[in-house]
């Protein structure tokens, strides 16, 4: 793995790791309402993250296939966020984060069929066994 690829997958999972810890105590305090203040955090990082990388005038200037399915995704991973936030309001998170933590095996697989991606021994084996590890963290 090269240093800008694991670079940027330790960013996702500190990222991911503390703001799903902080969406805890925020659910502590508040409970599901937590969701909606969630989604201020996210205009900042989008924001900063597009000035820097295209011109706004550019953002319609696209495949509007690739949009609808930006779109798409947006809409289906919201109601992923707003059942975390139900999840934390009801579970620890030490039981919610692991269990709800497995989609990542669900995308490779629907890539290897779908997208026709390269799977190898040692990639099926790291998904059965992250699926095997995100298990045992939640019993």
């Amino acid at each position: 793995m090269d240093i800008k690829t694991f670079g940027l997958s330790l960013l996702i999972l500190i990222s991911w790791g503390v703001g799903t810890f902080i969406a805890k105590l925020a659910t502590n305090r508040i409970g599901e309402k937590s969701v909606f203040w969630d989604l201020f955090g996210y205009a900042p990082a989008i924001i900063i993250y597009s000035f820097f990388t295209f011109k706004f005038k550019d953002v319609f200037g696209v495949d509007k296939l690739g949009i609808v399915l930006a779109i798409l995704a947006g809409a289906i991973g919201s109601f992923g966020l707003v059942g975390l936030y139900i999840l934390l309001t009801r579970k620890d998170a030490s039981t919610a984060v692991p269990l709800t933590a497995l989609y990542p095996t669900l995308t490779a697989i629907l890539a290897i069929i779908f997208l026709k991606e390269q799977v190898t021994i040692i990639k099926l084996l790291g998904i059965a066994l992250s699926a095997v590890a995100l298990f045992l963290l939640s019993v």
